[in-house]
């Protein structure tokens, strides 16, 4: 069901009076310093610069359902700051124990949040770099006494305390049966948990026992008791191969299989003398390169875990990175966007790069095959990125889809036109690469149609990894001939659905096979594969595939599918909602929807808010998309996107780019097209863009193109 607001699903725990905090007021004025704040909520109500009190520029209270917002902002608030307080804890203290702890109290802090966004249709608010510990002493009521452990404990105790008190003494005072009054007691109980568990965890601390909260901590590294059965996943993706063979290419830069593995050797022994020890995390945050692949795999190596930042990341998503992990150390072309106290973790390139050269190698620390290996974030499609954690084990089959369904041997030369921090081209193209000694090319450059076709030209590749967007755009720009001109056997599609138009066309223009894939950050590898001639995609070799609802696929309905396959990931950090949802039964349940075919193959179906009811009718938006684009003259690409009218009824808005100076014809084919089609699925408006926008890693965002249609008649 979703919410007849914001069109958000509704949790599915909810009963009776719910909160909608999408279009709250955003803007905050200090009392103190008069500096202007954006957000939902920040951390305690109080000014990240002065930490004095902050006031809202419009009201709220006296709107209607205004009570119940104000009381889900004040939850946010606490909540917010106590997982600030806990961050910071963490990143100040010298103790490992106490490291430990506050992390794993700031990540449930962080849990509290996720349940609090979900429930009320809210993004997670960004984290707060200026967030000082004294601003929680205040909060507290607790002197900050920076050389005291003890302090930081008594400070986190009288937060939960207070908390609890406030959240009860609201709970009081609302109306009784009011959304506002549960949601106050819920979090009191929760509050006064946690202040329980801090006072046990004290006593325990300065008796000097081991805290019983550390185990089980989020990315912690399960302990083999022998060595049978130990793997490392660098060691199982470098061994075997012929020494002499190139394993990457970048620019005019190369390195053979061997000198790669020397290179990773080196590199776990430069983390370790930086202090990694088994699951600290390392952050890589360069753009595509050998150092890059030497500095992700070396970490691998000394045991500790990667996790690969886009190196254009914005601010705020950099600093929720860096929140949750607590990196050991951060490898980066500059310091400057890494904000105290963790820009002391910097280590720049270069200097990195003379470290490795340095050093002497290290054998490789083998762990059992659970112990996380790195992260990789999901591309943020619905909301802020997740934490998707991978063992080691991974390695151990990495190579199987591309070995046995698409044909790749150690002869292949294999090129990603996306970023290495994204997982299809990190997995499809570099890991499995690497596992069958084939050859990889990296490029430095944010991909376009035209570095993409220049980077093929000089490098020959024989393999392409790229996505619907880019196929699309090097169509248009005649640049796709010229690609098969240069050597290339083989296209494989994925990131985002491939309409059959566009694969027709490609293989019009190039005589080049495409190969459909879907894949996912969770499952890494292409689970569903489409070879030409294929009745829609089938499961991959070492794929086991089950549909959520039986009934639905055998009526010839859409359901989510289940997926097993050895490199599933152990989960997502922190995101106990969203873990629940996705893993299920020791399985992989993405929100894509699929319809099956004739032919024993599934056919996508968009997901789950792409499938939506217009007058009564199902719509699909991919379906709707592939009509009015397929063929189009002029047409770059366009997206169909849901908007709500100004009486709250559905409708649909399809925004297109168009070549430069073809906008009129373009829109005039498209009204032509919509004539023909039945009339719940016709756009309402149209609408002319420069660009679709996109996440980092390629995904459409139609949430971004809803908002560009700002109130609507």
């Amino acid at each position: 069901m979703l919410c007849p607001r914001c069109q958000r699903p509704l949790a599915d725990d909810s009963e009776g009076p719910y909160i909608c905090c999408a279009g709250a007021p955003m803007q905050w004025r200090c009392e103190g310093c008069g500096k202007l704040s954006e957000g939902f909520a920040l951390p305690y109500g109080r000014c990240p610069q002065c930490g004095g009190a902050l006031q809202l520029c419009e009201g709220e209270r006296a709107t209607p359902g205004g009570a119940a917002l104000h009381a889900v902002r004040m939850a946010f608030e606490i909540e917010l700051g106590g997982r600030a307080f806990y961050q910071r804890a963490a990143a100040d203290s010298s103790d490992p124990a106490l490291r430990q702890l506050f992390g794993r109290f700031a990540v449930m802090e962080g849990e509290h949040m996720e349940t609090l966004a979900r429930r009320y249709h809210l993004d997670v608010p960004d984290p707060s770099p200026a967030f000082r510990v004294e601003v929680a002493a205040l909060f507290a009521d607790v002197a900050h006494r920076p050389q005291d452990p003890d302090n930081l404990f008594r400070i986190a105790i009288a937060l939960e305390r207070r908390a609890a008190a406030f959240f009860t003494e609201h709970a009081d005072a609302a109306p009784a049966g009011s959304a506002e009054a549960a949601l106050f007691r819920e979090l009191a109980a929760e509050e006064q948990e946690h202040a329980s568990t801090l006072a046990t965890e004290l006593q325990r601390w300065q008796q000097g026992r081991p805290g019983l909260f550390g185990a089980g901590a989020a990315g912690a590294s399960p302990v083999a008791s022998s060595a049978e059965g130990l793997i490392n996943a660098a060691a199982l993706l470098l061994q075997g191969h012929d020494a002499e063979r190139v394993a990457l290419v970048c620019g005019d830069q190369q390195l053979t299989h061997g000198e790669l593995r020397d290179r990773v050797a080196r590199a776990a022994a430069v983390w370790r003398a930086r202090g990694l020890e088994r699951g600290h995390r390392v952050a890589i945050k360069l753009p595509d390169g050998l150092d890059w692949v030497v500095a992700f795999l070396g970490t691998l190596w000394a045991g500790g875990t990667a996790v690969a930042v886009n190196p254009k990341i914005p601010a705020p998503e950099w600093h929720y990175i860096l929140d949750e992990a607590g990196f050991t150390v951060i490898l980066a072309e500059s310091a400057d966007d890494t904000p105290p106290p963790w820009r002391d973790k910097v280590v720049l390139v270069d200097e990195g790069r003379r470290a490795v050269s340095a050093a002497s190698p290290v054998a490789p620390r083998l762990v059992d095959p659970d112990t996380p290996a790195f992260w990789v974030h999901s591309s943020g499609t619905s909301g802020k990125p997740k934490a998707v954690v991978h063992a080691h084990r991974f390695a151990r089959e990495v190579e199987r889809v591309s070995r046995e369904r698409l044909g790749i041997t150690a002869d292949d030369r294999l090129f990603a036109s996306s970023r290495l921090f994204f997982s299809y081209p990190q997995t499809n193209s570099l890991w499995a690469g690497l596992k069958l000694g084939a050859t990889v090319v990296l490029d430095p450059q944010w991909p376009t149609a035209q570095s993409v076709a220049a980077t093929v030209a000089a490098t020959r590749p024989t393999v392409l990894f790229s996505v619907p967007s880019l196929y699309r755009l090097m169509l248009h720009e005649g640049l796709a001939p010229g690609l098969a001109a240069a050597g290339l056997r083989l296209c494989v599609s994925a990131g985002e659905a491939l309409p059959q138009s566009l694969r027709d066309a490609w293989r019009a223009q190039t005589g080049l096979p495409m190969v459909d894939g879907y894949g996912a950050s969770e499952t890494l590898v292409l689970v569903l594969t489409a070879c030409e001639g294929d009745d829609g995609l089938q499961p991959s070799p070492g794929v086991q595939l089950r549909p959520l609802d039986a009934e639905a696929a055998a009526t010839g309905r859409p359901t989510r599918l289940c997926f097993r396959v050895d490199m599933q990931a152990l989960g997502y950090l922190d995101r106990p909602a969203a873990q629940a949802d996705s893993f299920r039964d020791g399985a992989f349940c993405p929100a894509d929807l699929f319809v099956a075919t004739a032919g024993g193959g599934w056919r996508f179906a968009g997901r789950e808010d792409t499938l939506l009811k217009i007058k009564g009718r199902w719509v699909n938006l991919n379906d709707l998309e592939e009509r009015l684009g397929s063929g189009t003259p002029g047409l770059v690409e366009g997206a169909a996107v849901r908007v709500a009218d100004a009486d709250g009824i559905d409708a649909l808005a399809y925004f297109f780019v168009a070549r430069e100076g073809e906008q009129a014809a373009v829109e005039q084919a498209l009204r032509e097209r919509m004539e023909t089609l039945p009339h719940y699925q016709r756009p309402r408006w149209l609408h002319t863009v420069e660009a679709i926008p996109r996440t980092a890693t390629g995904k459409m965002l139609r949430r971004k193109l809803a908002e560009l249609m700002g109130p609507v008649a």
